[in-house]
């Protein structure tokens, strides 16, 4: 069995325990997959025990673990199709040790298909090649390989983000007093705690998206991730710009992701011309941020900052837009670039007014954007 096969034979598993009530995720299947380049499946005690480590959260989770792994490898092992190129797993606790899993599974130190394997965007090697490649060097055979991979990632974090906050905005202080009052007509039991003081605003997200000819190569992916964001929280406004803003919430909402993207394409004053980001920042100044620019919300701007609009007007829409929001976040393509200095016109003059300045160039580097907005 060659590389690739196993990685499925790994990635099913996930899956499948997942299906059964085991917390597995994407994380967990990456983690997985990683071990498994690492060498830490040689042999199979060892997959057993790694695998176990990294499916169960709890204690109440190892035996159901040992249920699934025994129906998942030696029903697959009972396959005709498998039964020669794959060893029947046995009790893990009895387990001798074997020689290398590679040459247990079908791979040998000779296997010329390995090395090819190894370079396809199914091996494990490839998820973590393609986690850190630069948008813009995707070749269109892993292209979509890499949308799946970062729908799934995305959906992950957005729910891990809507929890965090969910738990950020809870309120800690009980109103002993109001709490023992409400009591009174269900006989003194507290059925409903009180609490002290309100509870704060949640925080409004407004995403301003760069689709112009030099964003190109990136915009159809950033676009999948302010999808990913608008689909789990309720309050995400998002924008496109290029030469003219233009607000596409609604249309993510009920067109979906697909019919935005080509409704988009087909528009050639929104899509792949020049980039007039002072202009569009003052039209979102003078016709949206009236309405919902508060002082709760937050606003990411995903541009490389090529403005080719009249000079100083970036620099003056950008500082309107600080004064009135709790954090501005830019996120930019080219800062992951090697030896990147934010000299064009555009990025100095909006540098001074930003608080966070960040990559957004592949996979790895918009995963960091989570942890940036629970810590802010």
């Amino acid at each position: 069995m060659n590389q690739a096969t196993f990685t499925r034979s790994i990635i099913g598993f996930a899956q499948f325990a997942r299906s059964r009530g085991l917390n597995v995720g994407v994380e967990e299947t990456f983690s997985a997959l990683r071990a498994m380049e690492l060498g830490l499946f040689e042999e199979k005690a060892t997959f057993y025990y790694a695998l176990k480590a990294l499916f169960c959260c709890n204690k109440d989770q190892l035996a159901l673990f040992d249920k699934l792994f025994g129906i998942y490898w030696e029903t697959k092992n009972d396959d005709p199709k498998r039964q020669q190129s794959r060893q029947k797993i046995t009790n893990p606790q009895h387990l001798p040790k074997q020689p290398s899993v590679l040459s247990v599974w079908g791979f040998g130190d000779g296997d010329k298909n390995q090395e090819e394997d190894s370079k396809t965007v199914t091996g494990g090697n490839a998820t973590a090649r393609l986690r850190k490649t630069d948008f813009s060097k995707v070749a269109e055979m892993d292209a979509s390989i890499l949308e799946e991979i970062a729908e799934k990632l995305w959906r992950e974090m957005s729910k891990r983000l809507k929890r965090r906050m969910k738990r950020r905005y809870t309120r800690e202080t009980i109103d002993l007093r109001r709490t023992i009052r409400a009591s009174l007509p269900h006989g003194g039991e507290a059925i409903e705690l009180r609490y002290r003081g309100k509870k704060p605003r949640k925080m409004r997200l407004i995403i301003l998206l760069d689709v112009s000819g030099s964003m190109d190569k990136y915009s159809f992916f950033l676009l999948r991730f302010v999808w990913a964001l608008q689909s789990y929280f309720e309050q995400v406004e998002s924008f496109v710009f290029s030469t003219h803003l233009r607000r596409i919430t609604e249309v993510l909402k009920t067109n979906g992701l697909e019919k935005t993207l080509f409704q988009l394409s087909t528009q050639a004053d929104n899509w792949s011309s020049g980039t007039k980001i002072g202009e569009c920042l003052r039209d979102f100044n003078e016709r949206f941020a009236p309405q919902i620019l508060t002082r709760s919300s937050m606003v990411i701007v995903l541009s490389d900052g090529l403005d080719t609009g009249e000079k100083g007007t970036l620099e003056s829409e950008i500082q309107k837009i600080r004064r009135k929001t709790r954090r501005l976040i830019w996120l930019n393509p080219l800062k992951g670039t090697r030896d990147y200095e934010p000299s064009a016109r555009g990025m100095s003059e909006a540098l001074p007014y930003i608080d966070h300045f960040h990559a957004a160039h592949n996979l790895e580097s918009m995963l960091e954007l989570e942890d940036l907005l629970c810590s802010i």
